[in-house]
């Protein structure tokens, strides 16, 4: 594990678990000390792309909402992270792994790798066969307006909203790549290897 995940992880401990645990938050009963100790441990995994302002938030909303005292579920922990903070695509599973697999260079070579990019980062699940006609449309709209902007950059006559426009759809192109060109790292890798 590499030193900044660790420190990472070491954050969360601290600003959420260690505080809800001085708190007096107890775990649920019938649940093993390990595997509470498991779920503490995914926690602090998972939430770790948090700011620290956000994981205090996290602490004291989820010690204001347990009246009980006891640990709430990992799934209630993850729901109220993601409402202050959502994770970055990177840290996403399915967007990372979708773009990585031998789906992300079809997308890219089909003109379509920021549209896969974004509907995955809505649609947390792998698109079906009409979900991929509607990304490939969109990927037609997006690819004129590309154009039309760039035109329209040209001439000087680009809205500021056509700039913004054009460079989110920049930023998201540039982070898919990276996604895809991360997993032709890992296919070489492991190719080297064996």
């Amino acid at each position: 594990m590499s030193g900044a995940k660790a420190e990472d992880r070491a954050r969360v401990k601290a600003l959420v678990v260690d505080r809800l645990d001085q708190a007096g938050m107890a775990r649920k009963r019938g649940v093993p000390a390990a595997a509470h100790e498991a779920t503490m441990g995914r926690i602090c995994e998972r939430l770790a792309y948090m700011s620290d302002d956000n994981l205090m938030t996290l602490a004291e909303t989820l010690i204001d909402s347990a009246p009980d005292g006891v640990w709430p579920s990992e799934i209630v922990i993850q729901q109220f992270a993601r409402s202050l903070q959502e994770p970055p695509p990177a840290e996403r599973r399915i967007v990372s792994s979708w773009l990585a697999s031998i789906e992300g260079p079809k997308a890219e070579a089909g003109g379509h790798l920021v549209e896969l990019y974004r509907w995955l980062l809505k649609h947390p699940r792998p698109p079906l066969a009409m979900d991929l006609r509607e990304i490939r449309d969109q990927a037609v709209e997006n690819a004129r307006r590309c154009e039309l902007t760039r035109d329209r950059i040209d001439r000087e006559t680009a809205s500021p909203e056509d700039r913004v426009w054009l460079e989110q759809y920049l930023r998201d192109r540039d982070a898919a790549r990276a996604l895809v060109d991360a997993g032709r790292g890992r296919k070489d890798e492991e190719g080297t290897a064996a």
